[in-house]
């Protein structure tokens, strides 16, 4: 073997060429797994303080989000783990971190509302479909490699659709901020209702409401380290109890079970189908682009890439995976990539330590819950709401001649 030159196998040694293959598909499918697996254990500790941080605020923002598609509360915790994992995976950003938004619930709220559903037990199915056709056509998306729409999506059409979606969201909460119900549909119906509506405001709830979101907007603007949602949902709950509150006609959260969710697919009737993908249809566009705008944003500041196309593909998965394990649509946060970067995360690990602390609180915490007032949530989402308003760019535009 050596006079000729020919190379003799050797037993039992694996064949480089085939692994090496298998690498690359794997980078190429998995680009968080193959990025995990060169993981430098210095960045273990600020990771792991990222992820507590993400987790502290996808508790609260989840159960917000779920009172607003008018879900129990559990449903947004569940929607908030395993997609957690799989973007970790399968995503090519290292910071972006999926969870429910309060965008994507308001709009799930309006399908629901559209499909005129008198059983609430089908407003979960219903929320869960419209979640797996959004992971379905994402992967089509992804397939035939349409990610480059994120580059002729117009700027102008972004913004007045998130300004309003976020007056929508903060008009859905200012009944239950006050106190009062309402009950009129449209938004300048609903401004009216509420305006003659405020002789019967509910004091007690609507200080706690206040509080609620004093407290949240002076987190986040004095402690931004602090995950201000959290804190929101704490003072209304020391306010309550000091104050003996519930007794007052403060309304709590009431109790949430513990335990993981059970993987179930949801079945719709077949003529609620074609309303369902025209609904899917926009909630995909909407995922996607808020999407793409979190992780170029934070990728553009840290100096890395990140392939629309494998975007889509993870984006897919993760609302696959919501609507499996009984959650609704999850999209790409801002909010809690802000989180996390603050807290120091540098990878994607962030995200999984993130999803490990989710799970610890569905299995041991829920009991907690339940002394949270609901009027908080409705704070949270109006501070989501507000978060969403982007004066400076309407000014911009309105310039435009």
């Amino acid at each position: 073997a050596e006079r000729t030159g020919l190379k003799v196998p050797v037993p039992n040694e694996p064949d480089p060429e085939p692994q090496a293959a298998i690498r690359q598909r794997l980078e190429t499918w998995a680009p968080g797994l193959a990025a995990l697996r060169s993981y430098r254990p210095a960045d273990l500790p600020h990771d792991v303080a990222g992820g507590l941080a993400v987790a502290a605020v996808t508790v609260p923002v989840s159960i917000a989000n779920a009172q607003l598609v008018g879900l129990p509360p559990e449903h947004g915790l569940y929607a908030s783990v395993l997609p957690l994992v799989l973007y970790a995976l399968l995503g090519t950003s290292r910071q972006l971190i999926v969870g429910t938004s309060a965008a994507t619930a308001v709009m799930l709220a309006s399908a629901i509302g559209a499909l005129a559903v008198d059983d609430p037990s089908q407003h979960l199915a219903i929320a869960m479909m419209l979640t797996l056709l959004v992971g379905a056509m994402c992967l089509a998306a992804s397939v035939l490699r349409l990610g480059a729409i994120a580059d002729f999506l117009s700027r102008p059409i972004i913004v007045g659709f998130m300004n309003g979606v976020a007056l929508s969201i903060v008009l859905s909460q200012l009944g239950p901020l006050f106190g009062i119900r309402l009950a009129a549909e449209g938004f300048f119906p609903r401004v009216f209702e509420f305006l003659a509506s405020l002789p019967r405001t509910h004091l007690p709830t609507l200080a706690v409401g206040v509080t609620s979101l004093v407290a949240l907007l002076a987190a986040g603007r004095f402690a931004p380290r602090l995950p201000a949602p959290l804190v929101a949902m704490l003072v209304a709950g020391v306010v309550v109890t000091a104050f003996a509150l519930e007794g007052a006609g403060v309304g709590m959260i009431g109790a949430v079970p513990a335990g993981l969710p059970t993987l179930a697919v949801p079945s719709v009737p077949l003529q609620q189908m074609p309303m369902l993908l025209a609904e899917a249809a926009g909630l995909t566009l909407l995922s996607f682009s808020s999407t793409m705008l979190a992780a170029r944003s934070f990728a553009e500041r840290n100096r890395y890439d990140v392939d629309p196309d494998r975007e889509l593909a993870a984006l897919g998965a993760t609302n696959v995976v919501a609507a499996l394990s009984q959650g609704f649509t999850v999209t790409g946060s801002g909010l809690r990539m802000a989180v996390a970067e603050v807290a120091g995360a540098r990878t994607q690990l962030a995200g999984l330590v993130a999803a490990a602390a989710l799970v610890w609180v569905l299995l041991l915490f829920t009991g907690l819950l339940q002394y949270v007032p609901s009027v908080a949530l409705s704070a949270i989402l109006i501070g989501a709401g507000l978060s969403l308003l982007n004066w400076d760019d309407l000014r911009a535009i309105h310039r435009i001649e």
